[in-house]
């Protein structure tokens, strides 16, 4: 039987789609936990498994029907926030961890009490939790407003003077990027027409300042990044003051209530945590182990609480001998 040019066509397309949702099927499932993961989260699994089947189907699916296309904007400024809370989170819950197991080491190496150790832990928590999250929400400020005004100095210079900034985005392409000038130019000339594209290429290239929202967009805020920061470092730095109040009750039933041992189990909590932590931002960073990244997590907090103890420790021996000598 004969099949027409047309018909065939539409049989060979239909082998290509069921091919496809054969791959599709054949693959491990991206989700987890009942909870459907993004074409992002998609796309960054199937690199950490140099996957190269399940990273076209993930492109496939944001180019197809898979991804509505006024949702691609959407994902982009999605990606960028998860970035700039995973710094937040991170670098709050490190230092959270770090800083207050420190503290509680310092306190048990100086010979204070538990009730004092409480006392100053605690301070110590909530005024750097404070701190940090102010410190994060200024700075985040700071940051925005400079960026929101090269934004409006390249847009009044591009609209006043385009001929110049596209002279100088060809000087850029020649000289940074090896184009010839013929190519430079129309490369230029092309990306020009579009003017919000066109902003943000220079000032990525100009000034290295990325744009992560459109004018009027709502992404991450300064306040939200603070309020984020704080409570990273509140969570986070709650774990060695509060293994260190529970361990202790339970080393004074067992009459085993001594600093040294005090110290090495609030640092067994501590250190796991920062583990965790580590592995955790593992999962962000394609080109890290997570042993690695929870290993330097554990050397830094914990290298600071062992310093602190030891200071401690030192420092109240020294006391004790200035005034049996006095």
């Amino acid at each position: 039987m004969e099949v027409s040019p047309a018909k065939g066509k539409r049989l060979l397309c239909d082998d290509v789609d069921h091919a496809d949702e054969r791959r599709r099927s054949s693959l491990p499932s991206l989700s987890s936990g009942g909870v459907a993961l993004t074409v992002t989260d998609e796309r960054r699994i199937a690199f950490n498994n140099r996957d190269v089947e399940a990273s076209r189907l993930a492109h496939q699916n944001m180019l197809g029907g898979g991804v509505p296309l006024q949702s691609k904007d959407h994902l982009r400024r999605g990606a960028m926030a998860s970035s700039d809370y995973l710094r937040s989170i991170v670098f709050g819950g490190l230092d959270g961890i770090a800083t207050i197991f420190a503290t509680v080491s310092g306190c048990l190496g100086a010979g204070l009490n538990p009730l004092q150790t409480l006392i100053v832990g605690t301070g110590n928590l909530l005024a750097n939790a404070i701190a940090m999250g102010f410190g994060e929400y200024l700075s985040s400020g700071a940051e925005e407003e400079f960026i929101d005004s090269e934004r409006r100095k390249e847009e009044w210079e591009f609209e006043h003077c385009p001929e110049e900034e596209k002279r100088e985005m060809v000087e850029i392409y020649i000289h940074r990027y090896g184009f010839s000038k013929e190519d430079a130019e129309e490369a230029i000339n092309l990306a020009s027409k579009y003017k919000e594209f066109f902003i943000s290429h220079m000032m990525a290239e100009e000034l290295g300042l990325l744009l992560t929202d459109a004018p009027g967009d709502e992404g991450t805020t300064a306040a939200s990044k603070g309020l984020v920061m704080f409570a990273s470092f509140a969570a986070f730095g709650l774990v060695p003051l509060a293994a260190f109040f529970v361990v202790h009750t339970g080393l004074v039933n067992h009459n085993f209530n001594t600093p040294t041992a005090s110290f090495f189990i609030t640092a067994l909590f501590s250190c796991v945590t920062l583990f965790i932590l580590g592995v955790l931002k593992s999962k962000f960073v394609a080109h890290n182990s997570a042993v690695r990244a929870g290993l330097t997590m554990v050397m830094n907090g914990g290298g600071a609480g062992f310093v602190a103890f030891l200071v401690g420790t030192s420092l109240q021996h020294l006391a004790g001998t200035k005034q049996v000598l006095d």
